[in-house]
């Protein structure tokens, strides 16, 4: 008769609890026979030792043993939280209702009275084995639905970032499939088409590539409505291309699509694997549809930003576009220092909001055509200031008002507002700082006219460790020898959406 064993080929194991030798030598021989993986225990307390270190998947338990009857043994195993889920079946010659009610209350699962068929015995342990495997299953699919949207959850964080958000999505699908290869496709409402935004696993030339456009029909056929309407989740396989499509959906409009290249020799999709891609499609599709809806809000956040900053530019044409310009060379400068992307957006936001506090600085002293004497020199460094002052009450704007502050203060301590020197000066501030210098030396002004790009890198690098931070002139210095900094820098001034691409 041929063995029984698990998915894994790995033998499921018995426990026999007995006194009687000749007993469990014929139960060995009979489960062995069967493929089961048997192991023997003559007493209670020799029982419950060996329940706790095997933890076997199933235990044949006899009532009238030494040292400990099975009744305790049955509510001992029953007790332990380590144990506590394994069946356990009493083969007993004590017949009478009160012995199996005793039993049954005792923490039974099942009841076997002596003599009994082999056939029987096989039956009811097949039974205990096949629940305990399910309630097993059960588990571990609970437990890779909080995995998998852990996984997700904890990694889409960013407005910017859902290049990075659809290829963990991705590889979540894949893993809850064991596969290897895969696409995942993201709806663009305005074409009405499915884009491929990220790969997994596709090499050869003929696969799935990014920026791959296709019809919903051609990857959802059973979708009738267009995408506009209600659509429901439902998987289709392609069993001929052995392929599996997942459609995301939010609040019935489709979402996208997670395309799974199964294999010729995998077959189709199971039901635990199609519930775990159910419940992959629907939270990626809520983290998307939040993700989208974030990144909306979060551009007109910056875009008023920008019109603060543009409210700076509009009282002096000769500056205008300066703060943009600024902060384009500030993330240059940030990312030859290697700063991680998370503190990027911040320094984005205070490198545009640098000058804000010059809104209220006086239009003959702003517009000065000359240098300020020392009275409105001294009316002018008020500025940094008066944008922190501004700002101070906005929470979102917290890690932003350094860089605003400190954008003036030198290394040796000599700057303004509050003379700090060194590393004590903010990094935002110090970075900004280099940048509101080159674009002031390359842009002309009211009092004197612009330099080049090579005269301004040269200033820079001559007051480094004075005026600015030497390291981070070796980063401006740096990113000037790789072309990243050139002579047509100033010339041009970049748009919002170009500094955001920069620092994704």
């Amino acid at each position: 008769m041929a063995g029984v064993t698990s998915p894994a080929s790995v033998r499921q194991s018995v426990l026999v609890v007995d006194d009687s030798n000749l007993l469990r030598g014929i139960l060995r021989e009979e489960l062995e026979a069967e493929g089961f993986e048997v192991h023997l225990a003559e007493d209670g307390p020799q029982a419950l030792e060996m329940a706790r270190d095997l933890r076997p998947d199933v235990v044949l338990l006899d009532i009238g043993l030494p040292g400990m009857d099975g009744y305790e043994v049955c509510r001992r195993v029953k007790s332990d939280a380590a144990t506590a889920e394994i069946p356990i079946v009493m083969i007993t010659a004590l017949n009478e209702l009160k012995d199996k009610l005793a039993g049954f209350e005792a923490g039974a699962d099942d009841y076997l009275t002596k003599p009994f068929f082999t056939k029987e015995l096989l039956a009811r342990l097949r039974k205990h084995l096949r629940g305990r495997e399910s309630i097993q299953a059960s588990r571990r699919l609970g437990q890779s639905y909080l995995e998998m949207l852990f996984g997700i959850g904890s990694t889409i964080t960013s407005p910017f970032k859902v290049d990075d958000d659809v290829e963990i999505i991705l590889r979540q699908g894949l893993a809850a499939v064991h596969a290897t290869k895969g696409a995942i496709l993201l709806l663009d409402q305005e074409q009405g088409d499915l884009e491929i935004r990220g790969t997994l696993g596709c090499e050869g030339s003929t696969d799935a590539r990014v920026g791959d456009r296709h019809r919903i029909s051609d990857k959802l056929p059973v979708v009738d409505a267009d995408a506009a309407g209600p659509v429901g989740i439902r998987i289709y396989e392609d069993l001929e291309r052995h392929v599996a499509f997942v459609p995301m959906v939010s609040k019935e409009k489709l979402v996208g699509g997670i395309e799974i290249f199964l294999g010729e020799r995998r077959g189709r999709l199971t039901v635990n694997e199609q519930k775990l891609l159910y419940a992959l499609a629907s939270q990626a599709a809520i983290f998307l549809a939040n993700a989208r809806l974030e990144r909306e809000v979060r551009s007109m956040f910056l875009n008023i930003i920008v019109s603060m900053a543009g409210a700076v530019d509009a009282k002096d044409a000769y500056t205008h576009g300066h703060s943009l310009r600024v902060a384009r060379m500030a993330l240059i400068v940030a990312q030859e220092k290697g700063m991680p992307r998370e503190e990027l957006e911040p320094l984005l936001l205070s490198a545009i909001l640098h000058d804000v506090g010059k809104i209220a600085i006086p239009d003959n002293i702003l517009k000065k055509p000359g240098r300020l004497n020392k009275a409105e020199f001294a009316i002018m460094k008020g500025h940094p200031m008066a944008g922190a002052k501004m700002l101070q009450h906005i929470s979102a704007l917290d890690n932003v008002i350094p860089g605003i502050l400190h954008h003036h203060e030198y290394w040796n301590g000599s700057g303004y507002p509050h003379g700090l020197s060194g590393e004590l000066i903010p990094l935002q501030g110090r970075i900004i700082h280099i940048g509101d210098a080159f674009d002031a030396m390359t842009t002309d002004r009211i009092y004197r006219t612009k330099t080049d790009v090579a005269g301004a890198v040269a200033e820079i690098q001559k007051h480094s460790g004075h005026q600015f931070d030497p390291i981070l002139v070796e980063c401006f210095l740096q990113a000037h020898r790789s072309g990243r900094v050139h002579e047509g820098m100033p010339h041009s001034t970049p748009a919002l959406h170009e500094l955001i691409d920069q620092i994704r």
